[in-house]
């Protein structure tokens, strides 16, 4: 009986340390997962925030490439009119220092805002015999960003929205240009903020010209 008990206290022991042992395994396991879970989480966490700010990134850069840019434009470029009324898109001609906006309400989703007094737009316009007028079609923000010049070759005019402005896209018609031709000819119109003895402004933007034959 002696030997029986012996044996069932080994196996209890036995038990009991193979218990402990079990318990000391799984809290080991448990704090070992855990501090693996924690580990993971910190990881994941910040390599959440980086796949974030890429995405961002990339997301950006997608948008930027599906929205339209304004194509380069040679030195010059020669535009025939025809009918009685044109627009001389402003995208259309050749442009320096002329930051372009794209907008599906602008005129062939365009304009382009003449920001110093270097920035300049130039077209040659193929004009036959007769008298036309010039509005341009501007959007100023306030009176101290609205008038600015068109040349008519060397002839410069100086023009500009309403006064206040609308702060919205307006024809110019409270300073029209007008002039006339004797014969066919190749017109040189340049947009630009000043004149040669006379400084215009700065800051507004222009979507078109309107050229229009009045006989």
């Amino acid at each position: 009986m002696k030997r029986i008990t012996r044996i069932s206290v080994l196996s209890a022991s036995v038990c009991a340390l193979f218990l402990a042992s079990c318990a000391t395994t799984y809290k080991t396991g448990e704090k070992e997962a855990e501090e693996q879970k924690i580990e993971q989480s910190e990881s994941g966490k910040g390599k959440t925030d980086e796949e974030k700010k890429s995405g961002e990134t990339e997301k950006s850069e997608q948008a930027k490439a599906q929205k339209p840019q304004r194509a380069y434009v040679a030195p010059i470029p020669e535009i025939a009119f025809s009918g009685s009324a044109m627009r001389l898109e402003i995208e259309n001609m050749f442009a320096e220092n002329i930051d372009f906006s794209y907008d599906e309400e602008y005129s062939n989703r365009f304009a382009g805002t003449i920001k110093s007094s270097v920035s300049v737009a130039k077209a040659y316009v193929s004009l036959e015999a007769g008298s036309y007028e010039i509005l341009a079609r501007e959007k100023a923000e306030d009176s101290e960003h609205a008038a600015f010049y068109i040349f008519v070759d060397n002839e410069p005019y100086r023009v500009s929205p309403s006064e206040p402005p609308l702060q919205s896209f307006e024809n110019t018609t409270r300073t029209p240009i007008t002039f006339s031709l004797e014969e066919r000819a190749k017109v040189l119109i340049t947009v630009q903020a000043n004149s040669p003895h006379h400084p215009g402004q700065t800051g507004m933007m222009i979507d078109y010209l309107q050229i229009r034959k009045l006989n």
